[in-house]
């Protein structure tokens, strides 16, 4: 069965961000234009209250100042009421706008010209009251006056009651203009967001393809490893097999054992290499299980009695069960024995510690020796595949024993970390998942 390359279709971000990039725009700029209708709406209202009662409140007092006007014969009176009525019509002329309005003011203002006229003929009268005025007392100049106001009142009411129906109008503008605006983005962004889906819908098929293949390229690796770790297996085997019946042939020249003895060791680290490398293959492939680090370690500090019998060990196992199969775990805490084992001080007894404890939803796995150590250069790179440090490059060895186990451990969702100080100590701590 044919399938589309993975790599022909590179995996891009840009039109999430694209997408992302427009739609906020949109909601900013619908939000900006929201703002800016409803201030000036705002203001327009504002505007609009605050000249309607101004209107009434200066018609109000040129009503009260003229009925004062009217009843005073006092000279400065007079003209104190005068030039407040004076104040008062420069300041409501330009209010005067609305239908019939300029018309009856023009009238008011020819009445209270014809007051301003006849009050400065009257001198020496006494003052009327303006309680008398009140009282039906006043003349037909200051009713006409009276009747003027309330008419311009009742204009000004009017154009208050058509303002209202403007604002209510323009409110209903602006909000159909909102739900245009938003149908328009909502449209937009339902289109920005079909085109995103269509796109993450490409490359997540993009990557299901990738991961697909890279899954079955890392199952062909593992039958490849299998297979080259038989094939390499194979020969080694007659070798070391050979060797043997050499070493037990009597009366071999001198010079034969030594170099029989060269051979097997080549042979047993040939096969060790290949062992190391078919378990690094499939070290990001565990197999499930569970297990128990007591156990674990008591099997094998028995299988590695022979390596083991002239250390130090120190044990303390308190943890529970981890969620990997007693393969996996022994060969992660054979690794870390071995490495500590290879890399011992000459000059001090070797001393191990192991320890074991629960640390939440996790094991900690702690194997600390006092070997040689390692310098800061060679602690970063520890767990890198067939690195050796400049200390490493002394003993026998091919760099892949620590990296096994770091690869397991993250496969297992885990993690490990390494210290160390140069000829002191080096301390390794797993932590693996509990069951």
């Amino acid at each position: 069965m044919s399938k589309a390359n993975p790599r022909s279709v590179p995996l891009t971000s840009w039109p999430v961000i694209v997408g992302l990039g427009l739609v906020t725009l949109l909601i900013m700029g619908m939000i900006g234009l929201d703002v800016f209708f409803s201030e000036q709406e705002s203001r327009k209202t504002t505007n609009i209250i605050e000249n309607a009662q101004r209107s009434i409140l200066l018609l109000n007092d040129i009503r009260s100042a003229s009925r004062r006007l009217g009843a005073t014969n006092d000279a400065s009176e007079r003209e104190r009421w005068r030039a407040i009525i004076e104040t008062d019509a420069r300041a409501y002329d330009p209010l005067a706008t609305f239908t019939g309005e300029p018309e009856e003011w023009s009238h008011l203002q020819a009445l209270l010209h014809e007051l301003t006229a006849d009050a400065s003929k009257r001198h020496g009268a006494p003052p009327v009251p303006p309680e008398q005025q009140q009282d039906g007392q006043q003349d037909k100049q200051q009713d006409d006056i009276d009747k003027s106001v309330n008419d311009l009142v009742s204009i000004n009411t009017l154009e208050g009651n058509s303002n209202r129906a403007s604002i209510r109008a323009a409110h209903r503008q602006a909000l159909w203009s909102d739900i245009i605006v938003g149908g328009i983005v909502l449209a937009i962004v339902a289109l920005i967001s079909a085109w995103l889906l269509r796109v993450l819908a490409g490359q997540r098929r993009l990557l299901e393809e990738r991961v697909q293949s890279l899954s079955e390229k890392n199952s062909e690796l593992e039958a490849f490893a299998g297979r080259a770790a038989h094939d390499l297996r194979s020969p080694m085997n007659p070798i070391r097999g050979y060797a043997d019946l050499i070493l037990e042939t009597k009366d071999l020249p001198e010079e034969v054992p030594p170099m029989v003895q060269r051979i097997r060791r080549a042979a047993d680290r040939m096969t060790h290499v290949v062992d190391d490398m078919l378990a690094l293959s499939v070290s990001g492939r565990p197999p499930p299980g569970q297990s128990s680090p007591s156990v674990v370690v008591a099997r094998l500090i028995e299988e590695m009695g022979a390596e083991l019998h002239d250390v130090d060990l120190v044990t303390k196992l308190e943890a529970g069960r981890v969620a990997c199969t007693e393969g996996v775990l022994g060969q992660i805490l054979r690794n870390l024995l071995g490495n500590a084992i290879k890399f011992r001080a000459r000059s001090r007894p070797l001393r191990i510690a192991i320890e074991a404890c629960d640390a939440g939803a996790m094991v900690q796995l702690v194997v600390e020796d006092n070997g040689v150590g390692m310098d800061p250069e060679s602690a970063k790179h520890a767990f890198e595949p067939f690195y050796r440090g400049q200390m490493d490059r002394e003993l026998p060895g091919h760099g892949l024993g620590l990296a096994i186990v770091d690869r397991t451990a993250r496969a297992l969702g885990g993690t490990c970390e390494l210290s160390s100080v140069v000829d002191h100590s080096t301390r390794i701590v797993v932590r693996l998942p509990r069951t």
